[in-house]
């Protein structure tokens, strides 16, 4: 990857590869979403008013930063980065454009509004950061968003759009990074600089939350807070390996369950590693939970074997890989690392790195990670194990792998 700064503060960078195919992603990247914006619901509004001035071009949101993102040809490589400077020069920002875009917005918000998948990731975002602004009220946003006006959005644009909360990047095949800087330079040299944002820190807290399922739709989700995690690839190979044990004790178990290991949360300084499970055939959730419990005590108190380590180490690199090749994401994860953390890190050394994790330095990032406050939400039609029972199962010394209740086995 090359990088640049302009005068005036915007950053630039390029991704160059020769995989994909011959379409090259352009994306623009501004420091600010729903988490860090100033008032309910702006970000998304003006997102929305600037798409609508925008030609085959999707958002990507990030909470604390937000991604314009368009596909063209090597040949309107320059049509596109002049297309994005014209817009964000000078947006349409009228009160019919914002009435549009609200909405819009207050349709799609009320129609994912019941959705019980939806509900519980704003659940989990609000039980485990309560201190902070990740909060959901739906018409509490809905009545916020009203009441934007065109002032509001200059005031937003002028603030967070300005050259030094601004990355502009590109991923494509065989990119000269010179041409792409002094193409950014032409169009975008003139863009006001403006003062860099800071994020305001989002304090974890952990916490528990519980909704009733109106269906046969159950689902539980635990994490861990991982905002100021350090030891990456350590991490990256663990969330391998507790996807594929999962997996196995799962299937030995005969439960019909969707199992979820990833990273969540926003850019910036708010992120858990989150373990879901969704139950598809009215299986035990306390039976899941229990395997789920098992699992993360392995992690902590036994060393993983030689060839467990050598599958997870490989996985957890051929995921990395596959992510930074395709064009979309090569585009926009580098000014999400620029804008969040100061920097894009090495991918080389991310992979070499991944390659000399060992099975002690998993079960030391295992206790590290577990050891945070638990943040537990679910989604059922019948009791289950209570917040501080999870607690006292992560902790327990299991002597034996959890099996299903004999009563479930008989199904």
């Amino acid at each position: 990857m090359k990088s640049f700064t302009l005068a005036n503060g915007v950053k630039v960078f390029v991704i160059s590869n020769a995989s994909g195919g011959a379409n090259y992603r352009v994306s623009a990247t501004v420091r600010v979403g729903h988490v860090n914006e100033p008032k309910l619901g702006i970000a998304a509004v003006c997102e929305k008013v600037l798409l609508s001035q925008l030609e085959s071009t999707s958002a990507v949101y990030g909470g604390t930063i937000t991604s314009f993102l368009t596909g063209c040809s090597k040949e309107n490589v320059g049509k596109a980065v002049e297309s994005l400077a014209a817009v964000f020069k000078n947006p349409d920002l009228s009160q019919e454009k914002i009435d549009a875009a609200v909405n819009d917005i207050i349709q799609h918000t009320r129609d994912r509004a019941v959705l019980p998948n939806r509900q519980m990731k704003l659940l989990y975002k609000h039980t485990a950061f309560k201190k902070g602004k990740v909060l959901w009220d739906t018409e509490a946003y809905i009545a916020s968003i009203r009441s934007i006006v065109p002032e509001d959005l200059k005031k937003l644009i002028d603030t967070y759009y300005s050259g030094k909360n601004l990355v502009i990047g590109i991923a494509g095949p065989l990119v000269k990074g010179d041409k792409f800087c002094d193409l950014v330079k032409a169009h975008f040299e003139d863009y006001p600089s403006g003062t860099e944002q800071k994020l305001d820190k989002q304090f974890y807290t952990g916490g528990y939350a519980k909704i009733s399922a109106r269906t046969n739709f159950q689902k539980v989700m635990m994490g861990w807070d991982v905002s100021n995690l350090q030891n990456v690839a350590e991490a990256n190979v663990l969330m391998s390996m507790l996807f594929g044990r999962l997996e196995r004790s799962f299937a030995e178990a005969g439960m019909n369950v969707s199992t979820e290991v990833k990273i969540a949360g926003y850019y910036g300084n708010c992120r858990t590693l989150r373990v879901a499970v969704t139950l598809n055939t009215g299986e035990s959730m306390n039976d899941c939970i229990d395997i789920v419990c098992y699992n993360i005590w392995r992690l902590k108190e036994k060393l993983a074997s030689d060839r467990r380590m050598e599958t997870s180490r490989n996985t957890a690199m051929t995921d990395k890989l596959f992510q930074l090749t395709q064009r979309e994401d090569a585009s926009i994860e580098p000014a999400w690392q620029i804008l969040g953390r100061g920097q894009m890190y090495d991918i080389s050394e991310r992979i070499n790195a991944t390659w000399q994790v060992s099975a002690r330095d998993v079960q030391d990032i295992a206790r590290e990670i577990f050891s945070t406050p638990l943040t537990m939400v679910v989604c059922a039609n019948s009791p289950c194990y209570t917040y501080e029972e999870v607690k006292k199962l992560i902790c327990k010394q299991w002597s034996y792998a959890p099996t299903v209740h004999a009563a479930h086995m008989k199904k």
